[in-house]
């Protein structure tokens, strides 16, 4: 059995949030084959780079768009060598990372595509499965035949057997999704085996034959940051969540049975810039876990989106959500007012959202005066300051980068965590 730290809790289902809001506030566009000239409406994975272009993997191509435009990449008119693609990364140098189901690994720079194959590389097999870049810049590259680490200077290949990087044996070697945290802590999703933390001196297992898990395999594996969470979507079991220290701190499952989950069936998991995972559902749609611990879900039913299989998703740096299908192809979603989340009190008002270098906020709160802190999607304090009661402040965002801050803020009985989205 599982130690006590590590019981299962499963969680009784919350009060529904304000869904019908998050549900109107929405629109959708939809690039597929008629629409945008797509050479397949299966998408595979979707990866968006520092300048925003957007990449879509497909089962028969690779497909670029410049906020304006689409471009087709495939084996005929690139250094593609290879049609079907599996995944997408992007490193800190907006290098495309390719993984392909044939021929290896591409790295693809604007103008030259390198390929890293088991004939000119340790890499253990061809058909790739998933690639992250960690913060280090080093390439986690999953495959059937193991885990492949490229550090740039060097190749470390994990597997079930002796001759495992550094004697650190994984427990099987089909690999599924790869996080890792910005300490250095690898967090590897299988299939079959069980999930993996992965240091520089040990492995340890979460499976069904060793401590009880719910799933043995993993579809997906998230990392956040803001809340020193680990997140997994499974097959079967529904959705896994880890609070506190990996070695040791509990886990949490949500299911049909016991929350507003809509299926057990998960594809894939992204979060967003408050901590929030995003889900994709097989014949389920997206589904987010809102931050009081309900769920919405949307689907061909209720919004645009043209299919409800969804394999990945992926964040844009002005907040929009890309969403990859098997068959409707991909579909942008965009909020037309700001997300906020909210533990208490009345509401926080933050506008222009998206906004450039200055973001006018006010609180209706009137319990004291208002504390509030300014982080970044990694959870690092920024500034901080204080405001009087049903004040109206102004926070100045021009030394930050574009993307997505949090905002949190409290008074003596109000609590807020809200986004804002530099452009």
């Amino acid at each position: 059995m599982l130690p006590s730290a590590h019981v299962i809790r499963r969680i009784a289902s919350p009060t529904l949030w304000c869904i019908a809001s998050l549900l109107n506030a929405q629109t959708w566009d939809v690039f597929d084959m008629n629409s945008a000239g797509f050479p397949s409406n299966t998408v595979t994975d979707i990866a968006v780079d520092s300048q925003d272009n957007v990449w879509v993997g497909t089962d028969f191509g690779l497909c670029k768009y410049d906020g304006t435009n689409w471009t087709i990449y495939q084996d005929s008119n690139s250094g593609l060598p290879d049609n079907l693609i599996n995944t997408l990364s992007i490193d800190s140098l907006d290098r495309l990372w390719i993984g392909t189901v044939l021929h290896g690994v591409v790295v693809y720079d604007g103008s030259t595509w390198q390929n890293y194959n088991t004939l000119n590389s340790p890499l253990p097999d061809n058909e790739i499965k998933c690639i992250t870049l960690d913060y280090r810049g080093w390439a986690w590259i999953g495959t059937y035949v193991g885990l492949a680490c490229f550090t740039g200077q060097e190749w470390r290949i994990y597997n079930d057997s002796d001759t495992s990087y550094a004697g650190l044996r994984l427990n099987g070697n089909v690999i599924e999704d790869v996080a890792v945290r910005p300490d250095g802590l690898v967090a590897v999703g299988t299939l079959n085996y069980g999930f993996h933390y992965l240091t520089d001196t040990s492995v340890f297992v979460y499976a069904s034959y060793f401590n009880l898990f719910p799933d043995n395999t993993q579809t997906g594996v998230a990392i956040d940051t803001v809340h020193d969470e680990r997140w997994l979507t499974c097959p079967a079991g529904g959705l896994l969540r880890q609070g506190g220290d990996w070695h040791g701190g509990p886990w949490f499952q949500y299911t049909t049975q016991n929350s507003g989950i809509p299926t057990n069936t998960l594809l894939c998991i992204t979060m967003d810039d408050e901590g929030l995972p995003w889900m994709g559902g097989s014949l389920a749609g997206v589904i987010r876990r809102n931050a009081n611990g309900s769920f919405t879900t949307f689907t061909t039913a209720n919004s645009d989106l043209p299919d409800n299989t969804i394999p990945t998703l992926a964040f844009a740096h002005n907040g929009d959500l890309w969403v990859g299908t098997y068959y409707g192809g991909a579909a942008r979603l965009r909020f037309t007012t700001a997300q906020r989340e909210r533990s208490g009190g009345p509401d926080v008002t933050a506008y222009p959202v998206p906004t450039d270098d200055h973001v006018h906020v006010q609180w209706g709160w009137s319990n004291g005066p208002v504390q509030w802190e300014l982080h970044d999607p990694q959870g690092r304090q920024l500034s901080h300051g204080e405001a009087a009661r049903s004040a109206a402040i102004d926070i100045d965002l021009g030394d930050y980068a574009a993307g997505g801050y949090l905002l949190r803020s409290h008074d003596l009985t109000n609590v807020a965590v809200t986004r804002l989205v530099k452009r």
